[in-house]
């Protein structure tokens, strides 16, 4: 089950009283819990009917009690388990048999007026005999990070909370800018929100974020800077290819992490290039290359820069230059600003 799917699950009065939340998207799942928690407990009587358990002090006894005691005033009690370890990959489960045997007729026999929610920001093992149960009882939810769409409709929503508004092509910029959806990329949820904070503190009373704003105020990805500095070169532009590459550096960027994501960005414009002359389609390329299609859109577009002869000849200069670098035979940045002379004339 996916954070898509528990959405609607909220829309539609959710009839489970058994969750397991877990993935990528902390941000979400505590987004997620409040939502539920506001649906199911009287703000009035939340100290009595809303409980959380730490995992790492995990009581089984107090837990069960938990669970079988009646809501005070209200129909409802909402219990929340946090960092179980016997839901954990890593790590071997403190739970004894007993206790497992416990848990099992717990879960199985939960009162009709217990929500419970079994939350982790740990890898989940699935063949963990709880995660089992949770499954054959209830619902497990993962929350991964968003699909090109959802992020979208996400940060439009968060912006209107905020009481701003902001059209597709800023949101596009944004998320080009943040580099969310880059693969591997760290950015997060509480990333995003933090980012729209200052953009809309920044603004002011002006009502809609436009990409200026964006581009004053946030901090771009490592990718997103490689991006714009690959696009100066084969646009010609020397000097702005410099002064992004001076950029990165004064932000602590790796020059050995520059140098590689460099090279990797040549490959996938001559792998792209090659490929395009050959018929591909770009849901064709994105599925050989194991990239996004929006990030197969954008090396399209910059590959028009380029011919397939120049991107070979910069690939192998990367390589070799890579090669120099490691045999002390050359200092990498004096061969980063050489590459960026050479191929932006």
């Amino acid at each position: 089950m996916s954070y898509k799917n528990i959405i609607e699950d909220l829309k539609n009065d959710f009839s489970n009283r058994l969750y397991l939340f877990y993935g990528e998207e902390q941000y979400l799942i505590e987004e997620t819990l409040y939502r539920f928690k506001r649906k199911i407990v009287d703000e009035n009587f939340e100290a009595f009917n809303y409980q959380i358990f730490d995992g790492e002090e995990f009581s089984i006894g107090e837990f069960v009690d938990a669970c079988e005691t009646l809501p005070f005033m209200g129909q409802k009690r909402m219990i929340v388990v946090k960092d179980l370890d016997w839901l954990s990959e890593k790590g071997k489960s403190t739970a004894t048999k007993e206790e497992e045997e416990i848990m099992s007729n717990c879960l199985k026999n939960l009162p009709d007026t217990t929500y419970l929610f079994f939350v982790t920001s740990k890898e989940v093992d699935h063949r963990r005999k709880i995660v089992k149960w949770i499954q054959a009882y209830g619902k497990k939810v993962e929350f991964a990070k968003l699909k090109e769409n959802e992020i979208a409709q996400w940060i439009k929503a968060k912006v209107k909370e905020y009481g701003k508004t902001i059209e597709a092509q800023s949101i596009a910029f944004f998320l080009d800018v943040t580099g969310y959806l880059e693969n591997n990329s760290k950015m997060r949820l509480s990333d995003l929100d933090n980012e729209i904070k200052k953009i809309v503190s920044y603004i002011g009373d002006k009502k809609r974020i436009e990409k200026e704003d964006i581009d004053f105020i946030t901090i771009r990805s490592m990718e997103s800077n490689i991006f714009r500095m690959l696009e100066c070169i084969g646009t010609n532009e020397s000097e702005r290819s410099l002064k992004i590459f001076d950029e990165m550096l004064l932000e602590g960027e790796p020059i050995a992490k520059i140098g590689y994501m460099i090279t990797r960005q040549f490959r996938f414009l001559y792998q792209v290039k090659l490929m395009e002359a050959q018929g591909y389609t770009p849901a064709e390329i994105s599925s050989k290359l194991n990239i996004r299609p929006f990030q197969t859109r954008k090396y399209i577009k910059q590959a028009m820069n380029f011919d397939s002869q120049t991107l070979r000849k910069a690939l192998d200069y990367c390589l070799e230059m890579d090669k120099n670098i490691k045999k002390g035979g050359i200092d990498a940045r004096f061969g980063i600003e050489l590459l960026i002379r050479q191929f932006a004339k």
